[in-house]
């Protein structure tokens, strides 16, 4: 890994910041701060006109007069002022940088022109670049994030993303606090002057940290058939959840208008060559990052087969979760009797079915922690359920998380089991951070819980595939 051209832009141990503002009003400040809030550990270097310092950083009034060649610029002056930067950091021996402006080959033919001037520098010096029009790269272990957005903390964890713009960017807040997403790495590329998805795809797949892989996309620059390959490669290591956009003509015309790349293609081709590479497509921008956070959650759990066990508090939801059971290639477990047996305790003074099971008409008689508790004993330990999907109610977010300690079972067992609470997120509360530090991940629907799922033992049919 240390030897791959992308380790310096992910564990620089030096990074100067050109057009560092001291206005905490203006997003440039942030290009500085978040490196200080996050405890980045390496060095930094603030170039700014004016002498003086920015949160108690010295100041260097050019890239000449920096003291080292560092291993990271970060270009964040105005587009007029981009090339003049470049320039200045080839001279000084700078190999890596990124370009944060945008205005180059997105806004037509003088755009284009420039930018490809500035392709032409960096072979003549030997430099490799990020963007235009870019923020990049983010590695929460070592507390580096390139972004405009202030942030306070990252969660470290197993979620690796690539993008072709910053629809992430004002997410990020909601992404983290919320969603409960724990990102390793992130590389936002921007208009691919330079760099492109298949090198960032290579080398993430690579990185023993990375246990999803996230990627957005309108154009392959890599080209499309060694983006496939490296895809077949990656899908075999870890599951691939893919975002297109451009997928119609007039999406593909906006792709054009603010990266400057045409995103072309047959959606329906795509769709069978990404299944056909393994990969997971998915049809939202909350459901990609929904999918990515499931999978790194369940990345020690292996759904082996289609069977679904689910409980639900209405029962109607009972039948809309097994019509989409049906629609994403997964289908309604059918315990065996002695697991419906073990349920008894709970029932009311009528029966209820095994699956879907109940779970509203249960906690109307009996005391919910036990009718959860005999729930998940009993199907962990049924042979015909491969994975449980399990409705709570909103009302849990005012509990203890002694409510549940029955849910505790479950990170012993090689199934994976899911929750949904209507229209909440598993970082929103401390019972559901709870779940998902113990690899329960919270979706605020039946749905993209399933979706889940059925990404999970689509991965796990892969690997089996491969490894027979």
């Amino acid at each position: 890994m240390g030897e791959n051209l992308l380790h310096g832009f992910f564990h620089p141990k030096s990074i100067a910041i050109i057009g560092a503002s001291k206005n905490p009003t203006r997003i440039n400040h942030n290009l500085l701060a978040n490196l200080v809030r996050l405890g980045y550990k390496g060095r930094i270097y603030p170039v700014h006109p004016e002498p003086g310092a920015i949160l108690g950083i010295p100041t260097w009034k050019s890239v000449a007069e920096l003291p080292e060649i560092v291993d990271l610029a970060v270009i964040g002056v105005s587009h007029a002022h981009t090339p003049k930067a470049l320039k200045e950091c080839a001279r000084k021996g700078i190999k890596r940088v990124v370009l944060v402006a945008g205005g180059f080959s997105e806004t037509g033919e003088e755009g284009r022109r420039v930018q490809e001037a500035m392709k032409g520098l960096l072979s003549e010096f030997g430099m490799r670049a990020v963007g235009p029009n870019a923020l990049s790269p983010i590695n929460s272990r070592e507390g580096l994030a390139i972004s405009f957005h202030p942030l306070e903390r990252i969660t470290p964890g197993g979620v690796s993303l690539i993008f072709q713009s910053g629809l992430y960017e004002p997410r990020l807040e909601w992404l983290i606090d919320e969603v409960g997403l724990r990102i390793n790495k992130l590389m936002d590329l921007g208009n691919k002057m330079d760099l492109n998805e298949v090198e960032v795809l290579e080398y993430l797949s690579q990185d023993p940290d990375s246990k999803v892989i996230g990627i957005h996309l309108e154009s392959a620059e890599g080209g499309w058939r060694r983006f496939f390959e490296a895809l077949k490669r990656a899908t075999e290591k870890v599951p691939v959840v893919v975002l297109k956009g451009g997928t119609t003509k007039a999406g593909a015309m906006a792709a054009a208008s603010h990266t400057g790349v045409m995103a072309a293609g047959d959606q329906r081709l795509f769709s069978c060559a990404m299944n056909q590479a393994g990969a997971i497509l998915a049809q939202t921008i909350e459901e990609f990052f929904l999918l990515c956070k499931a999978l790194e959650t369940l990345s020690e759990k292996e759904m082996r087969g289609p069977r679904v066990a689910f409980a639900t508090l209405p029962g109607g939801e009972g039948v809309i979760v097994t019509d989409l059971c049906e629609i994403v290639g997964l289908r309604p477990a059918s315990p065996v009797k002695s697991s419906v047996e073990k349920l008894r305790p709970v029932f009311p003074d009528w029966e209820v079915g095994g699956n879907p099971f109940d779970l509203g008409v249960c906690v109307q008689f009996h005391p919910p922690m036990k009718v959860y508790e005999l729930y998940l004993d009993a199907m962990l330990q049924d042979p015909q359920v491969d994975g449980l999907a399990i409705m709570l109610p909103r009302w849990v977010s005012r509990l203890s998380e002694e409510f549940l300690k029955p849910f505790q079972i479950a990170t012993t067992s090689p199934k994976p089991v899911i929750v949904w609470v209507p229209g909440m997120h598993g970082g929103e509360c401390a019972p559901l951070r709870w779940l998902e530090e113990r690899g329960i991940p919270v979706f605020p629907s039946a749905h993209e819980g399933i979706r889940a799922l059925a990404a999970l033992y689509r991965h796990h049919k892969r690997k089996s595939k491969e490894g027979s």
